[in-house]
């Protein structure tokens, strides 16, 4: 596997882009998304949404922690607004599907929070609707428009690094990471509607395709892992660190290898 110096490439990459968004017309459209199985089962979301929330809760558990962990929770929000979009929109019944479009909402309040009282509630509010029963059909990935592509691209190379560490135990650690490419992957997926932060939104087309790079090189590794290959789960990795090469030979070509 490359070194997750890679992974810091594919941030800047990204996130390095970010702009303020405005009316801008984009030179394609987005392309429609395949199935979420084919790249994120529903369990492994399942799993990583009760860890987020679990993480979320512990964040904001006192004033001092949310002073200790408020960048964390602005990420950590993003993240589960996106597993939470992967849920309600995943092509098999799961744990979560009807809790969807309250989770997105709840996730929204934890990403506007400027202070310890407002994200307190925010979480309060992404716990209660984990119960909660709605209409998952009222979702699409334009939802995640609303997300901060800063934030998402700032989760990856931490959950990258989770990734390489347990990689080194794939048999004991393949629950973990099975969940972390599935992160990746709805990731990857969620950034699309989000080419108008980027300073090239008129490369919409070439975005779409490094978005779709990302996402099917991790739903390749999850598939991996979950067959117990490991030697096919590292070549997936290896095609994710391609993937940052790919996006800095068109936004970053100085930068590049």
């Amino acid at each position: 596997m490359k070194s997750t110096t890679r992974w810091c490439c594919l941030l800047g990459a990204f996130a390095g882009l970010a702009i303020l968004a405005g009316t801008t017309v984009f030179s394609a459209e987005m392309p429609e998304a395949p199935k979420v199985s084919t790249f994120a089962p529903a369990a492994d979301l399942v799993s990583q949404l009760e860890m987020y929330v679990e993480d979320l809760q512990g964040d904001v558990k006192s004033e001092s922690d949310y002073r200790d962990f408020s960048a964390k929770v602005t990420k950590d929000a993003n993240t589960v607004l996106l597993i939470a979009l992967g849920l309600g929109l995943h092509d098999t019944d799961n744990k979560y599907k009807a809790a969807a479009p309250a989770l997105v909402k709840a996730s929204k309040e934890v990403m506007a929070a400027k202070d310890y009282q407002a994200a307190k509630a925010g979480v309060e509010a992404i716990k209660a609707a984990m119960t909660s029963k709605g209409d998952p059909s009222t979702l699409s990935w334009a939802d995640a428009k609303d997300a901060s592509l800063d934030e998402l691209m700032k989760q990856v190379p931490l959950v990258n690094t989770k990734l390489k560490r347990n990689m080194r135990r794939f048999a004991s650690k393949a629950e973990e990471i099975s969940g972390q490419t599935a992160v990746i992957a709805v990731i990857a997926q969620g950034s699309m509607p989000l080419a108008g932060e980027t300073e090239k939104p008129n490369e919409a087309a070439k975005w779409y395709k490094h978005c779709e790079q990302m996402r099917n090189a991790a739903g390749a590794a999850n598939a991996a892992i979950h067959a117990k290959d490991k030697t096919a789960a590292e070549k997936s990795m290896e095609e994710l660190a391609t993937s940052c090469d790919d996006c800095h030979a068109i936004f970053h070509p100085s930068e590049a290898k």
